[in-house]
């Protein structure tokens, strides 16, 4: 869009007065909307209208939020089969996930880079759950042969 196109639009809907002293607040060096320069008036429009994003921003983050639920799938799998996760419980997950996760945050928290490194962090304990699951004895043992922990008794 071009900066009349914009100037137009913005007219339409708010009063001369709400433009400027929104001008003022987001420059803060004038309240003319003529003296602004393409990206200035760019962001302003941005503020009076938030919801406008184009097809292709909207495909990205569609792209990105399935990004992020397989990756979230993938950490939530393996923390079930290394006990961490229990089927009808969260409790144990999550207070894994604000103490020993990679960034002490709840799952949702994780952006996609975060969400790789603790899928990482996942499989090296997995990888230490798999060689401690071979002695007998072990707590991982006992977890992975569905055997009841023995008392300390």
């Amino acid at each position: 869009m071009n900066s009349t196109t914009i100037k137009n639009k913005l007219f339409e809907k708010f009063s001369a007065f709400a433009i400027s002293q929104t001008v003022f607040l987001h420059t803060g060096r004038t309240t003319d909307i003529d003296e602004l320069s393409d990206e200035e008036l760019a962001e302003v429009y941005k503020i009076f209208f938030p919801t406008e994003i184009n097809i292709a921003e909207k495909v990205f983050m569609l792209q990105y939020e399935k990004l992020l639920k397989e990756h979230r799938s993938i950490v939530l799998s393996i923390a079930t089969r290394i006990g961490l996760k229990e089927p009808d419980s969260w409790d144990k997950f999550n207070n894994w996930m604000l103490k020993s996760s990679i960034l002490k945050k709840k799952l949702n928290d994780y952006n996609l880079q975060e969400i790789k490194d603790l899928e990482r962090q996942l499989r090296a304990t997995e990888s230490n759950y798999q060689a401690s699951a071979e002695k007998a004895g072990k707590k991982a043992w006992y977890h992975k042969n569905k055997f009841p922990i023995p008392s300390k008794n």
